[in-house]
Order: C-alpha cells, then sequence, then structure tokens
C-alpha cells in the first residue's frame, strides 16, 4: 500500500457544530480519504480497533501509548477485518463491514491524505495533533443555535462520562465538577443540558486558541454567510486544492434554492441554504429558552459572539 500523501486534518468542535458539512465539502475534492467519528461510542472497530466507553473521551499523552498504534493504523488506512468481524451481529453490520474494507482499500490504493471529522474527539485533539502532526480544524458555533439543534433532535447527553474521567474532571473541566455532578445525578431539559455542554466544551476550546495559535479556529456563521469565499481560504490553508470538486459541491448544497432546514428529525442535510440557516434557532427556542442559554454560558460566549448576535 502506497504511504498517505500530506498531513492528516482533525476537523472537530462541538457536535452540531458543522463538522459533517465541512468534512464532507473537503473531502469532495477527491484528495482526502474521509474517516467518520471514529472516536464515537457506536464507532466500528474496522475502522478503528480500540474501544471508547464514555462520549468526549479525554486523551493525554500518559494514557494514549496504548490508543497510538489503533489510530496509526487508522490514518494509513488499513482496515481490521478481525475487530470487525467479532463485532458483526447481522447482515447490516456485515455489509457495513464489506462497505468500510472497501472505502479503506481505496483510499489506500490512491494514497489519500487521511481527514477525520470527529467533534467527539475534541478532548483527545491536543494528542492527536501531537501525536500525529495532524493539522486541526475547530469548529465554533453559537450557543443558541447549538441548543435549537439538539432540540430539534431531542439529543440529551449522559453527563456521567464527564464523571468516569477523573483526569478531565480534575483538569479542562474542574470548574464545571458541581454542575456535571447536578446533571449526572438527576434529568434535566435537553436545552438546559445543551447550555452546559457548549459552555464546558467552548471554554476548552477557548484554551486551544491560546495554546494552539497555528489550528484554524472557524464559526459556523461565518462560513454560512461566505462559504465559497470563506472554504477558499480554508482549502489554501490547509493546502487542499478548491477549484474543481470543492467548489462545484459548494455551488451545489450551499445556495438560495436548497432548504433552510433538514427534514424533522434528520440530523444531517448537507444541501442547505446555508445563509437562511444561520438563525434557524430564532424560530426553535422560545424567548425563556433563549435566556436560559444566554445565561448559563456568560462568561463563555463573548469571547466568541458579540452583543449584536442575540
Amino acid at each position: 500500500m502506497a504511504a498517505v500523501s500530506g498531513r492528516p486534518i482533525l476537523i472537530t468542535g462541538s457536535h452540531r457544530s458543522g463538522t459533517t458539512w465541512v468534512g464532507r465539502t473537503l473531502a469532495a475534492g477527491g484528495t482526502l480519504g474521509y474517516i467518520d467519528e471514529p472516536f464515537s461510542v457506536l464507532h466500528r472497530p474496522g475502522i478503528l480497533s480500540a474501544r471508547f466507553d464514555d462520549w468526549f473521551p479525554y486523551v493525554t499523552n500518559g494514557d494514549g501509548a496504548v490508543l497510538r498504534p489503533h489510530v496509526e493504523r487508522m490514518l494509513r488506512f488499513r482496515y481490521d477485518h478481525a475487530a470487525e468481524l467479532r463485532a458483526i451481529r447481522g447482515p447490516r453490520d456485515a455489509g457495513r463491514m464489506a462497505r468500510d474494507a472497501a472505502r479503506f482499500r481505496s483510499y489506500g490504493r490512491r494514497a489519500l491524505r487521511p481527514l477525520v471529522k470527529d467533534p467527539i474527539a475534541l478532548l483527545a485533539a491536543g494528542w492527536l495533533a501531537k501525536e500525529f502532526d495532524m493539522q486541526v480544524v475547530v469548529m465554533i458555533r453559537h450557543p443558541a443555535a447549538f441548543a435549537g439543534s439538539l432540540k430539534r433532535m431531542g439529543w440529551t447527553h449522559p453527563f456521567s462520562d464527564f464523571q468516569h474521567q477523573p483526569a478531565l474532571m480534575a483538569g479542562p473541566l474542574a470548574a464545571y465538577r458541581d454542575r456535571v455532578d447536578r446533571f449526572a445525578a438527576q434529568d434535566q431539559d435537553v436545552v438546559d443540558q445543551a447550555a452546559l455542554l457548549w459552555a464546558m466544551l467552548h471554554d476548552v476550546i477557548d484554551g486551544y486558541r491560546h495554546r494552539h495559535p497555528d489550528w484554524l479556529f472557524v464559526r459556523h456563521e461565518d462560513l454560512s454567510r461566505e462559504p465559497q469565499q470563506r472554504f477558499a481560504d480554508l482549502c489554501l490553508r490547509l493546502d487542499v486544492p478548491f477549484d474543481g470538486g470543492v467548489a462545484e459541491y459548494l455551488d451545489s448544497h450551499t445556495g438560495g434554492g436548497n432548504p433552510a432546514e433538514a427534514a424533522s428529525g434528520k440530523a444531517h442535510e448537507l444541501r442547505r441554504d446555508s445563509r437562511a440557516n444561520v438563525d434557524n434557532w430564532r424560530a426553535r427556542l422560545t424567548p425563556d429558552e433563549v435566556k436560559r442559554v444566554r445565561e448559563a454560558t456568560a462568561g463563555v460566549a463573548e469571547r466568541f459572539y458579540g452583543e449584536d448576535e442575540w
């Protein structure tokens, strides 16, 4: 198998922040091998044979030694047939195995550059960048838009997954320990969950901005309002060709003729009127919900968004 060409790329940030849109758009140029959320607790072991018990696993130099060979194998597009076979539970899993194995073979034969799209890897981004010389793109989205998206999908979060990671709660999320304990102990409204989750994850992102000035930090709203210009700049900085596949994909997927909203219950709708999508949260959230989100994210949100963006 030929060696992969170029530094791997990691597209991360909070979930519902546009990571899938950015990853799929960049991969449309045909030079990148797209790997979807290998740090998820639901990922297929053929892609990454290491398993994770908690959402948003925190990985540091100290505990990354065991994980490293698994990630290295993935970035070389070496599909783990044995690990996948042990996890097959039916025809659907077998079909996924055939699809994913063929995709990895194709990526490897063409010596594509790995692109890992994974918001769940946000708390492992520093380790990934250091260990594998990854170029990191961190997506940022308005807290009300994030809350509105989780409300639309009805997606809650198990805050006990943070409690299961002592190093995380003693480190980057130490200031949130009491709130995490409260949200883990008793069910909370999805909007309130979203607000706390946004504050925690973006507090971490803000720390990244100071420690990693070479990373790319991109607001979803800026990409949505000026998709051609912003993606062209992103491609330039990542050394990814823009003209051709990426530009054509943007033309068809971001224009005004596309829907501004995904269908009910559908997580991803990549053909969107990207400009109209920016303010969808204003219709999804009630005034009281907007107020609660704003209060719960105070102290963090203003590092990313001004008064006029509420």
